[in-house]
């Protein structure tokens, strides 16, 4: 999804499938129908062809990858720094690109995106697969007051509202709303920051405003629901000394279903951080919380213990690492030990090429089953290159893994999930304002419980508005 916010940005991920997997994936995307590969044959030869009659010196966009964790509720890079305290003394990227010093006090952008999409499984079922078309408006806005690409004192507002209307199908016609407030203060050697983000949800996927065309299926609830997904999160770092500094976090999240199980989870860390070199930072932490649902089980509770780094290898590396082992005590008497990591990384072979990579590993509430929990593997790699220098080609491919368990005991039970989705894009940008792209999405689930899995492809043509 090409973002309506400047700079224009994509979150798309990108990792190979099992050899096992191969042959059914190509097998499954051989039956769609012919008559929508032909439009997409089209649709590719009208951008290569606009490509060759566009003068080359025409102004024209920068899409660049989103390398940040969307929504993953870990703390935000390190921030950067030319003064001596030693939470400013890091080197940071952000999206690939060195902080700009000279920033603007104001800033805005706004924008629309339209859609037009086919999808031969719109219910990702099993079942009773069901193919339509639909139509999504999706207008969009950024303010941003101080520096709010990387500084320390900023306020940032982000709003996208997505319409959906279906051609055959208008019960599944719905609008989805997603929200970003962030602020951030620096104090002298505290700097405090406060966000608060907002999902709003009425469909399969769960999307964020850095991916709004779906690779995130909801494979836990596996149909379509609707969810208000709300998290508050606070964040603080203290200067010690001129090598060490304390960093912490407290965060709130809540998933509220309409017709199925809600969830809270509560926690909080602390981490002693070790400035090695401006490249290089070292932290050694805990962290614990509390796990609630609103289905018939106990409040879990859980403690970690974590290490992390954030390192700059070179102007064209950035890595940040994260991982522990965590602790879990069921309301039913039962516990748990597993490993729990988040991974983010990029590097930016050559001026148009950006790879980025992200990984996580967590343990959430089931929203489908009831005394249910799930650890949940993810790994993604994106894959951004910008063509002739006004087209731009991304390939996104990605893996979760989700293990379910008891929520009483720990024991594990029957149900096991392996989701795949890749998505290859072109977009080309005809003026400095307007862009336009086609995109193809497939993803598949393959669960021990048939009911919950499918297997899916999209086809979409898009174009984009931003100012």
């Amino acid at each position: 999804m090409l973002t309506v916010f400047g700079p224009r940005l994509f979150n798309l991920r990108f990792v190979l499938p099992t050899p096992r997997k191969c042959h059914k994936i190509v097998a499954r995307i051989r039956r769609c129908p012919l008559r929508i590969l032909s439009h997409l044959g089209l649709a590719v030869s009208f951008l290569l062809g606009a490509l060759n009659l566009l003068p080359l010196n025409a102004l024209g966009q920068t899409t660049e990858a989103d390398t940040s964790p969307a929504s993953s509720g870990t703390e935000p890079p390190l921030p950067v720094g030319g003064i001596s305290r030693p939470s400013r003394d890091v080197q940071v990227e952000t999206n690939g690109n060195p902080v700009n010093e000279n920033f603007r006090r104001f800033r805005y952008n706004v924008g629309v995106t339209v859609r037009e999409v086919y999808d031969d499984n719109i219910n990702i079922s099993s079942t009773q697969r069901t193919s339509d078309s639909f139509t999504v408006i999706e207008p969009g806005i950024h303010l941003g007051f101080g520096d709010s690409a990387g500084g320390f004192n900023y306020l940032a507002f982000d709003y996208i509202l997505s319409a959906y209307f279906f051609a055959e199908h208008s019960e599944r016609d719905a609008v989805e709303h997603l929200i970003r407030l962030a602020a951030q203060h620096d104090f002298g050697r505290l700097v405090l920051g406060l966000s608060q983000e907002v999902r709003i949800l009425d469909g399969t996927n769960l999307n964020t405003l850095t991916n709004t065309t779906g690779v995130q299926a909801n494979t836990d609830v596996g149909r379509a629901s609707q969810s208000n997904n709300y998290t508050t999160t606070l964040n603080a770092t203290y200067d010690l000394t001129g090598k060490l500094f304390l960093s912490s976090q407290a965060s709130y999240a809540i998933s509220d279903y309409e017709t199925l199980i809600g969830s809270q989870v509560a926690s909080a860390n602390i981490f002693i951080n070790y400035v090695y070199s401006p490249k290089l930072v070292i932290g050694l932490g805990a962290t614990g919380g509390v796990n609630s649902s609103d289905g018939p089980t106990s409040d879990e509770t859980f403690e970690q213990m974590n290490v992390r780094a954030n390192y700059i290898v070179s102007g064209k590396i950035s890595l940040s690492l994260s991982g522990g082992i965590e602790f879990r005590q069921f309301g039913g008497g039962g516990d748990s030990v597993s490993p729990v990591f988040e991974i983010a990384g990029s590097y930016r072979p050559f001026e148009n090429t950006i790879i980025s990579i992200l990984g996580s590993r967590r343990t959430n509430s089931s929203a489908s089953l009831a005394g249910q929990d799930y650890s949940q593997t993810s790994i993604s790699l994106t894959f951004s290159q910008r063509l002739f220098s006004r087209a731009n080609f991304s390939l996104a491919v990605g893996y979760t893994n989700s293990d379910y368990l008891n929520a009483t005991t720990g024991d594990s039970t029957a149900r096991s999930d392996d989701y795949f989705y890749i998505e290859p894009s072109i977009d080309l940008n005809i003026t400095r304002y307007w862009s336009i792209g086609v995109y193809y999405l497939y993803r598949e689930d393959s669960s021990t419980l048939d009911l919950f899995s499918f297997y899916d492809n999209q086809f979409g043509v898009r174009s984009s508005l931003t100012f």
